[in-house]
């Protein structure tokens, strides 16, 4: 029984030979085979990870050289790579390697070009690149420079900037490195990407200028418009400027300031219903040295240190008939044409039209800017482009806007009369010089400020 399961168990086996055979031999030419369809290749790891297979790792050398040397010829300075480039050595199949033609068009993707560059710091925040320190430098220096004049009669103390600034060498990006006039504006404007604003009903470009703290003439060249004429839903680039520094600029000064004249009213019962000046009245003189605090430009504090009169100020004399109805004040019947006071007597510099709803009567800063009516002061204060500001509500609807003022005597909720001194004529804010800005307004809307004035 032995002896017959043996012979079983030995044909069995010799049945199972044949068949090992040609497996193992088909395993060996799958093998050589696939040894011989692949071929030694380099996979180029770019910053840790691998982007692409090639034959050569010499081919992606001289790529990048030559990559290298014509951005330097276009930029003009010294450049180098800013990824970190590997090479690894791998079997792969011919189909899957890149030829030496693609090559510049795929690093192009997957490298960088940094510049040694010179950043200026803001308080620790990189605001802008340029290609060399001294460059940098000079920027720098220029914006200081802008606002480091002086009017007539000061003297300039101390000059430097609110902001810790610095100028560093840094490695940055080929696309973050700036022209100097594209850093000088950038410095100056605060943004090198304008926004962008709908025109609405009531707009024109005065208006949308203050509104977005801007010149008219900016908003026009930004858009390229030939007139000021807009349509509604009209889609328009406009520039804020918020400078990334501030320049503060310490001076003493000596100059003569007008000293505002009283106005006084005398009542006459015979007299009809009108009113008359008697005595115009002028402006005193008063001799002033001072210390200020001016940043960018403008003035921010200001201290009188001595004072000495050089002319006593006259008396305005209103005689009013003992039944004038004050038109201007609350609860009125409203303000009709001729019966606004000028707040100041000087030259129109500016009339009325499209763009400027207002008037600008010149004058010497510091002369007096006095209440064209009654009412309640609803504003006063630092308005942006309009500088120091007062605006007064005469009532039914009717306000009076004066801008760019040198001081302010008034405050919010104050009642005032007419023709009395609220401010003092300046160029403050967004101002080409010394004048009174004033306007005129309806519910709202502006209304041509001499069809109103006496």
């Amino acid at each position: 029984m032995e002896n017959f399961v043996m012979l079983a168990y030995l044909r069995q086996r010799k049945q199972l030979v044949p068949a090992s055979c040609i497996t193992l031999a088909f395993t060996i030419f799958s093998c050589m085979w696939l040894l011989a369809a692949k071929a030694s290749a380099i996979a180029v790891i770019v910053d840790g990870e691998t982007q692409f297979l090639v034959a050569s790792r010499q081919e992606v050398l001289q790529t990048l050289t030559q990559m290298e040397i014509d951005k330097e010829g276009q930029v003009g300075f010294d450049l180098e790579m800013g990824n970190e480039v590997e090479f690894k050595e791998v079997f792969a199949l011919s189909s899957k390697l890149v030829r030496a033609e693609q090559l510049a068009a795929l690093l192009e993707q997957k490298v960088d070009f940094n510049a040694v560059a010179t950043t200026i710091m803001v308080n620790g925040q990189a605001v802008v690149s340029l290609v060399n320190e001294d460059e940098a430098r000079q920027l720098v220096e220029q914006f200081k420079g802008e606002f480091g004049s002086v009017d007539q009669g000061e003297k300039l103390i101390q000059l430097g900037f609110e902001e810790q600034v610095e100028v560093v060498e840094e490695r940055v990006a080929l696309d973050q490195i700036c022209t100097r006039e594209q850093a000088y504006d950038l410095i100056k404007t605060g943004t090198l990407n304008p926004e962008k604003y709908i025109v609405q009903e009531g707009d024109n470009l005065w208006l949308i200028a203050r509104r977005n703290d801007t010149y008219v003439d900016e908003i026009k060249k930004s858009n390229n418009l030939t007139s000021e004429n807009l349509s509604l839903g009209q889609e328009l680039i406009v520039v804020k400027t918020k400078p990334l520094l501030t320049v503060v600029a310490q001076v003493e000064g000596e100059k003569v300031e007008a000293i505002p004249y009283e106005t006084q009213v005398v009542v006459d019962a015979s007299a009809p219903a009108t009113v008359r000046v008697r005595e115009q009245g002028s402006d005193g003189e008063k001799k002033i040295t001072y210390q200020a605090v001016k940043k960018n430009g403008v003035i921010a504090e200001r201290e009188i240190t001595s004072e000495e009169i050089l002319k006593n100020p006259v008396a305005r004399v209103l005689v009013k008939g003992n039944q004038v109805v004050q038109v201007a004040s609350r609860g009125s019947s409203g303000i009709s044409k001729g019966v606004l006071d000028w707040p100041v007597y000087g030259p129109i510099s500016q009339y009325y039209r499209g763009g400027h709803p207002a008037i600008d009567i010149t004058g010497k800063t510091g002369t007096s800017l006095r209440a064209s009516g009654s009412g309640y002061v609803v504003s006063a204060g630092w308005n942006g482009g309009y500088g120091n500001c007062v605006v007064i509500d005469h009532g039914n609807g009717y306000s009076t806007r004066y801008a760019h003022c040198n001081s302010l005597n008034v405050s919010v909720g104050q009642k005032v009369s007419r023709g009395q001194v609220i401010a003092t004529l300046g160029s403050t804010g967004r101002s080409t010089g010394p004048h009174c800005h004033f306007e005129v307004m309806y519910n709202g809307s502006t209304v041509n400020p001499l069809s109103v004035l006496k």
